[in-house]
């Protein structure tokens, strides 16, 4: 039997492959020297701005001040204190707020679970000084910590970033030999992450006026930590130093530590190979799973909740899992109570999902 032979490839002709490479160098989507330049230079208008630009305002919500509050007021309604005081007062265990975790995803999908924890907290944040808010740095790599002085803008206000703070753990940070400028390497990812700024929309809406400040901490991916061999994020000197430096903040300034942060990224959307439909059996196993880590979280055992995570090599892909840790590591809560979890539609067929899901920490 005679196979044949596939036909030889021809070679792309250079005038289309300089095209395209033309077409993508003016795109900046090549790593090169026009890339690095337009990075710089948007790096330094954002450097430049008053604050940080609101970057989903009129995409993910309102970007009119009253047309924002009345959305959130909105969304909020069935958990404001009042018909659920009962409820939420049922809930709310003994000891000072130290930590909220906070869904990181759109309104229109995680509304009722923004709603039910920062109405939860809401009478607990009046009287904080500094807030921490660790996000989830979805292009950032790690573990890292990166900071901004930047103020993050919203349509219904922004606190104050403490730029002396961010100088102190800069400083620290400045020691990492592994990664020039540790702190500042990954800033211009600040610019158009939402983790944050979802979060501090509610955030501000709960505050109202006040004289708080706050320090906006991108996390970057945990994902080697999780490989067997790896060191510990534990073992990042600079890390643990900033951590240690944000306990001795929380024992000087009323403090509050927020993680902005989703749970599990399961099907299709997200390169698994099967679907995951409601009607499946993979939606109760991923909300076992996100259940277990909950009940970790609440008990302020961070050790416990990164090993849930690494015990099935981060199967369910849980992007909360830097900023998660973060705060259960500076916190150093005791208890806590968690609440509004979902499993959000993901693609339009319904078979991929995000898993999100709010806890308030106590100490």
């Amino acid at each position: 039997m005679k196979l044949r032979q596939a036909p030889a490839s021809r070679p792309i002709p250079v005038v289309i492959l300089g095209d395209l490479l033309g077409r993508l160098d003016q795109m900046f989507l090549l790593e090169n020297g026009a890339y690095t330049d337009e990075m710089q230079k948007r790096l330094d208008e954002y450097r430049r701005a008053p604050a940080r630009k609101a970057a989903l305002a009129e995409l993910a919500y309102p970007g009119d001040r009253d047309d924002l509050r009345a959305h959130l007021d909105g969304m909020a309604f069935p958990y404001m204190l009042g018909a659920n005081d009962v409820q939420l007062a049922g809930q709310r265990s003994s000891g000072e707020l130290k930590a909220v975790v906070s869904p990181h995803i759109d309104f229109e999908r995680g509304g009722d679970s923004y709603a039910t924890i920062w109405e939860q907290v809401c009478a607990d944040l009046r009287e904080v000084e500094l807030f921490v808010v660790f996000g989830t740095d979805h292009a950032g790599d790690g573990p890292r910590l990166t900071l901004t002085n930047q103020r993050y803008e919203s349509p219904i206000g922004g606190l104050e970033t403490d730029r002396e703070l961010v100088g102190q753990l800069a400083e620290i940070l400045s020691a990492d030999n592994s990664i020039e400028n540790h702190a500042f390497a990954d800033e211009f990812n600040h610019i158009n992450e939402h983790s944050i700024e979802l979060a501090s929309i509610w955030l501000h809406r709960a505050l109202g006026r006040s004289q708080a400040k706050m320090l906006p901490v991108l996390c970057g991916s945990f994902g080697r930590s999780l490989e067997d061999g790896e060191p510990a994020v534990d073992a990042h000197l600079q890390i643990g130093a900033v951590i240690e430096q944000l306990k001795e903040i929380a024992i000087q300034r009323r403090t509050v530590f927020v993680a902005a942060a989703d749970l599990s990224h399961v099907g299709p959307a997200f390169g698994d190979p099967e679907p995951a439909p409601p009607d499946g059996e993979t939606r109760e196993q991923v909300r076992s799973r996100d259940e277990k880590l909950l009940r970790a979280i609440t008990h302020g055992d961070r050790q416990q909740f990164f090993e849930l995570v690494r015990a099935d090599s981060d199967s369910n892909k849980v992007c909360g899992l830097a900023p998660i840790y973060m705060t259960l590591w500076a916190a150093g809560a005791k208890t806590g109570t968690w609440n509004g979890y979902l499993q959000c539609q993901a693609d339009e067929a319904d078979t991929s999902f995000v898993s999100i899901a709010g806890a308030a920490l106590y100490g």
